[in-house]
Formats: structure tokens, sequence, C-alpha cells
């Protein structure tokens, strides 16, 4: 018992003497590690919200260019995302949104200028590859097919593959080089699935039948 009560008392005044040395900084740990939580709680919830606002905004966006939408709408939204979440991919959308509305309304240069900014930094590569083919066909428009073919020169996953090979089409036959459109088109086709592009395609492959 005696030895039991010594021990009990060696084990008191060393953890005593651990606390005097040590229980400051143990202190200082704990409040800190107490307020990580808290902080990273806290910074959930605002990115949380954040989310939530973009995404509302985003949605006001997409009923803009919708039917029965307007451009002052897709503006609007657009300006926001811009504004507000600029370093997120909704900024890019925006972009896109601010692109159509731009070639809609036939200022190509406009629709280059935002388009450009997505290629050049999205915030994804299925953006990039997005901003890409339309901004060659905005600057097969132009007339800038140097600048088109630049943009589809890259390599293009097969969700993209068939309307870059459209394009090429395009910039060949604007060049007259009807055998090099014949075969872009070709391929154009093989890679898409029964719809309006491929029907698109089909008559811009049947229009150079007599060329």
């Amino acid at each position: 018992m005696a030895d039991y009560i010594r021990d009990e008392e060696e084990q008191a005044e060393r953890l005593k003497e651990w606390w005097q040395k040590n229980g400051t900084a143990t202190i200082v740990v704990i409040v800190l590690a107490i307020g990580s939580m808290i902080g990273w709680r806290q910074w959930q919830e605002h990115s949380s919200g954040q989310a939530a606002e973009a995404s509302k905004v985003y949605e006001s966006l997409v009923a803009g260019l919708g039917q029965g939408g307007s451009a002052d709408q897709v503006r609007s939204a657009a300006d926001t995302l811009l504004e507000d979440f600029e370093s997120t991919a909704y900024a890019d959308y925006a972009r896109l949104a601010l692109a159509k509305l731009a070639a809609d309304e036939g200022n190509l240069n406009g629709a280059a200028e935002q388009l450009k900014a997505v290629a050049d930094d999205a915030a994804s590569k299925e953006l990039e590859y997005t901003a890409r083919v339309r901004l060659a066909r905005v600057q097969i428009e132009q007339g800038d097919l140097d600048a088109a073919e630049k943009q589809i020169s890259r390599t293009f996953p097969e969700a993209w593959q068939a309307q870059a090979l459209e394009l090429k089409g395009d910039i060949a036959g604007a060049r007259e080089k009807w055998d090099a459109a014949r075969d872009a088109y070709t391929s154009a086709l093989d890679a898409l699935d029964n719809g309006a592009a491929k029907d698109r395609v089909q008559m811009k492959l049947d229009d150079m039948k007599s060329l």
C-alpha cells in the first residue's frame, strides 16, 4: 500500500514538473486546434454560401440565354459572375455567354475577345476546348484563317473532334482547297452521331460535289 501511495505521489510530482515545463505550450496548441476547427467550419460555411450564390446567378444567366430570356438578363448575370466569382469556372461560362451575345449581334471582335480570354486561361480543359472551337469559328467569319487554323491545330479529345474536323473543312473550303475540305468533312461525318450537326456537315459536303 505504501509503495502504491509513493508511486502515486511520484507520478503526481512528475506530472506537476511536466505541466510547469509544457503546460503553456499545450494550452496554446489546444487553443490553436480549436481555432483552426472553428475557422475551417466558418470557411466551409462561407464557401458553401458562395457556391450557392454563384449557382443562382448562373441559373439566371442560362435562363436569359433560353427561350423568353433577354440579353440584358444575360449581361447582368455575367457581370456579377465576372465581378464576384472571377477565379471560378463561372466566370468562364459568363464570358462564353457574352461571346454568344456579341456574335449574335454581329460584334465578332467582341466575341473573339471573350473567347480568347477563356481559351488562354480556362478553369478546365473542357472549357478551353469549347472556347477554342468557338473562337476558330468566329475567326473564320472574320476571314482570319491563319488564326483559326492555329486554334484547331491542337489535339482535341473525342468530344470535340468532330467540331475541329468540320472547322478544318471550313478553312480548307475558304482557301478553295476542295480535296482537303472534302476529306475533313468526311472525317467529321464519321465522328458524328445522327443529328443536326451531322446534317449540317453533310450539306457542306454535298455543296462541294460540283467543285
